[in-house]
């Protein structure tokens, strides 16, 4: 009977430590969502995995999102939606923009800086 009671005091306490080790395991090393300022004063917000930037995304845009799929690029990273009508090509802190029929030309975005929220900025118009 000392033996049952003991082991399910012990799996009690693993119980109770493991969440706690798991949890601190979690966190990314980068953010799944990046903000990006366009050069027409656009807020274009991006959402792909920190640690599959092979796969799919999701990009929005004046209220329009769309999921894109990585395609090869010569540098950086190249998203395309399935109807090639948007492409979202970044380099570091920079990236251009086709989305039709929203967009007559592609536009240059760059990489918000972290901290500062949409709401404040668009107060001060």
């Amino acid at each position: 009977m000392r033996a049952g009671l003991r082991i399910q005091v012990l799996a009690f306490s693993l119980w109770l430590v493991v969440p706690v080790a798991h949890a601190s395991n979690t966190a990314p090393t980068r953010s799944f969502t990046t903000d990006w300022l366009c050069d027409n004063g656009r807020m274009l917000r991006f959402n792909a995995h920190p640690r599959r930037p092979e796969g799919d995304a999701q990009l929005t845009y004046i209220g329009s999102r769309v999921a894109v799929t990585a395609t090869p690029a010569a540098s950086g990273t190249r998203y395309e939606s399935k109807d090639g009508k948007v492409v979202w090509h970044s380099k570091g802190d920079e990236g251009q923009l086709t989305f039709d029929p929203l967009l007559s030309e592609p536009i240059t975005c760059r990489l918000k800086p972290p901290g500062r929220s949409e709401s404040n900025s668009q107060s001060k118009k």
